[in-house]
């Protein structure tokens, strides 16, 4: 069968283009989205549907950024498509929010798209998503504890979003548009492993294929398929347990633990917020305690446990409350956040994960802060530097947790990562008398 009608039947199937729709397409100029709008033009031979393209140019790898936004214009042009490109400087934005490169990334791509959907009168968003993204997607996951929710891979069909070309794999999208002389860009970022979504389809995919079987991915996407089914077959609606828009904590305790946590994990997911076992761990347990508790789900929603009655809501952080940067001079204490950071002399040697002895001296200033891209320290025991995000991923501190954790700095480099680990070059190493470093909780 061909690619064309692979998708035609897809689209048969799921409804995902409809007559007189008018569509906005994320268009980055790669090969995934290139081979879209190819096959949605093929489409609307059939379909009476309009398109408009939206491109951003992230402003993360100069010359190859404008290169693709030049590219996408130009490919609009030639098909008399209208195309909208913005400029999102999302280093700065993801500063300004606390949140990762890619986070940021995401997070300008759905906004831009959701705008230019009210601007044009647009009632849906189709992406680029092919069959590896949803392999990906199943593995990144399942190391993070996801339930059978969130291994569903990528749904081709939710809200106002469409994914066409969702069960083509990747090798079949190149070799189409090699085959037929069409022209894409290329973002050599993909070929780095630096980021975990990365990691899974250069590094740990093929070495499954290689290592224990070469048709891994057509067995994997049978399973996501199956764990479709499974889910529709089980499918809960939450909403039979709210009262007044909130859950229900009485009806809940009616539940047992599997049915507790399918209507705990739709719940979340209707926020699109992103579930693991863990967090959905830490709202059972809640249920069967007393007064009021709050659980940060992510860096935008909070868990407010508030009587009788579970809500999600957004976490708004007033100004007076953003904690940047604090300055101890050694010997002395701080508070930070919700801990109390001590630099003291000491010649009792007791090591524990709230101390880190340093050679540190009497008199140095050090700086308290939260992390920030790019950080990176020599972890105890090691002789080369790693970033402070893959030591707490390491030491699997809940990615919620992890903006909250104290950072010691000296002199521009990190000493301590509060609670969590030293670095090797400040570590104390006569056994006498030293610098202690010293993390506890503010005693409620």
């Amino acid at each position: 069968m061909s690619l064309y009608r692979e998708i035609l039947e897809k689209n048969r199937k799921d409804n995902l283009i409809e007559e007189n729709d008018k569509i906005v397409v994320g268009f980055s100029g790669g090969p995934d989205s290139v081979f879209l709008v190819e096959m949605l033009m093929k489409l609307k031979k059939s379909i009476n549907f309009d398109i408009v393209l939206v491109h951003i140019n992230h402003l993360l790898r100069g010359e190859n950024s404008d290169g693709d936004e030049k590219f996408s214009l130009e490919y609009g042009k030639k098909k008399g498509l209208q195309v909208f490109s913005r400029k999102i400087n999302i280093t700065v934005l993801g500063k300004k929010l606390g949140l990762t490169l890619e986070e940021a990334g995401r997070k300008a791509r759905y906004d831009l798209f959701k705008e230019i959907l009210r601007e044009t009168g647009a009632n849906k968003i189709a992406l680029a998503h092919n069959k590896d993204d949803q392999l990906e997607t199943f593995m990144f996951r399942l190391t993070r504890g996801a339930g059978l929710e969130g291994l569903e891979g990528i749904i081709a069909k939710r809200d106002m979003y469409i994914r066409p070309i969702s069960e083509i794999y990747k090798k079949d999208i190149i070799k189409y548009l090699n085959d037929n002389n069409i022209s894409y860009r290329i973002d050599e970022t993909n070929f780095e492993n630096e980021f975990t979504r990365n990691s899974i389809r250069l590094d740990l995919i093929p070495f499954i294929e290689k290592r224990y079987n070469p048709k891994f991915k057509d067995k994997l996407y049978s399973l996501i398929e199956e764990i479709r089914e499974v889910n529709r077959v089980l499918e809960i609606k939450f909403e039979k347990y709210m009262v007044n828009n909130k859950l229900s904590i009485e009806k809940l305790k009616q539940l047992d633990k599997y049915l507790l946590s399918k209507v705990l994990i739709q719940y979340l997911y209707s926020y699109g917020i992103e579930v693991s076992r863990n967090k959905i761990q830490l709202i059972e347990d809640i249920l069967h305690k007393g007064g009021s508790k709050d659980i940060s789900l992510n860096r935008e929603f909070i868990l407010k446990k508030d009587y009788d009655f579970l809500t999600v809501e957004k976490n708004i952080k007033k100004e007076s409350q953003c904690i940047r940067e604090i300055e101890l001079e050694i010997p002395g204490h701080v508070i930070f956040g919700e801990y109390v950071i001590e630099a003291s002399l000491t010649d009792q040697i007791l090591y524990d994960s709230e101390n880190f002895y340093t050679n540190l001296k009497t008199g140095d200033k050090l700086k308290i802060r939260s992390r920030q891209d790019g950080d990176r320290m020599i972890p105890i025991g090691m002789i080369s530097e790693k970033k402070i995000k893959d030591i707490l991923i390491n030491e699997k501190v809940p990615k919620e947790k992890r903006d909250t954790i104290p950072l010691v700095v000296y002199n521009g480099e990190i000493v301590w990562i509060a609670g969590i680990k030293g670095n090797e070059k400040y570590k104390n190493s006569d056994y006498k008398n030293c610098v202690k470093l010293n993390i506890r909780r503010i005693s409620s």
